[in-house]
């Protein structure tokens, strides 16, 4: 029977990502999202379907009207979900093409998404609007539905919570951060490192998770924000990575953007 290798979540968030995002179709917005359905990104909450998410989801598609969806990953536990993506298109403001990478986790109620926490890289598509060149679109995965699902795993998420809470994530090598293919890229570096897991999830070696990392800024993000350097604040992740090859290793997207305005504002 087609689709029965792909979980009834994979089929929920494959519609999510072609039939609604890429496809800019709010009515099926309507059928795959509860009323009081939740986005929370950075320190943002976006709550209710109707009242909050659609028009700022509608702005963004006023600017970018031909705005692309592009999956790479996915994983799902049956309970939980997890993609990791590119958004991409033209800005009407800045006539700039750009394209900026996402990692999001999500919750159901076993028939519609409740909740979902996101962060993408709009530090990135920042620059590529002020006239650096537009990032290619990483390949989209060959099919990351079909055989999806992997069972939760207690020993994955506590090796990836104590590497987490450690703060080992900003000293890997084997995580690639954000855009690093950019010229010039440098992750953000925090002196006096915490890190609040406020999300995790696995499925089979594979693990998703949304923290805040509070810390001082010691620069990492270009000469532009060196008089930030000393600044107090908090930088929001989302990752998307593995535990399968004796490392964890995968890819962590950062509202560094969003936290070089509240390191300026703080300063």
């Amino acid at each position: 029977m087609t689709g029965s290798r792909i979980p009834a979540l994979g089929l929920l968030l494959r519609d999510y990502a072609y039939a609604y995002t890429a496809s800019h179709d709010f009515d099926v917005c309507d059928r795959l999202m509860v009323k009081d359905y939740v986005l929370r990104m950075g320190e943002f909450e976006i709550r209710g379907r109707d009242d909050a998410y659609k028009p700022a989801t509608e702005k963004q598609y006023r600017q970018y009207p031909g705005l692309g969806f592009t999956v790479h990953d996915f994983m799902t536990s049956g309970n939980r979900a997890a993609l990791r993506f590119s958004e991409h298109g033209k800005s009407l403001l800045t006539g700039k093409d750009a394209s900026w990478r996402g990692v999001s986790l999500y919750r159901w109620d076993g028939e519609r998404l409740t909740e979902c926490r996101v962060e993408q890289d709009y530090f990135s598509r920042r620059r590529q609007s002020e006239g650096a060149a537009s990032h290619p679109v990483p390949a989209p995965g060959t099919d990351p539905w079909t055989d999806s699902l992997a069972a939760e795993s207690d020993p994955v998420e506590s090796s990836v919570r104590r590497w987490l809470e450690h703060g080992e994530l900003f000293a890997s090598d084997d995580v690639e951060f954000d855009d690093e293919s950019e010229a010039g890229h440098e992750r953000a570096r925090l002196e006096g490192l915490s890190v609040d897991v406020l999300d995790l999830f696995s499925c089979g070696e594979r693990a998703a998770f949304h923290i805040r990392a509070d810390g001082v800024y010691a620069g990492g993000l270009g000469a532009e924000f060196d008089s930030l350097i000393g600044t107090p604040g908090s930088l929001y992740a989302s990752g998307y990575v593995s535990t399968s090859a004796g490392a964890i290793t995968g890819h962590v997207v950062t509202d560094r953007l969003s936290y070089t305005r509240r390191l300026a504002a703080a300063r």
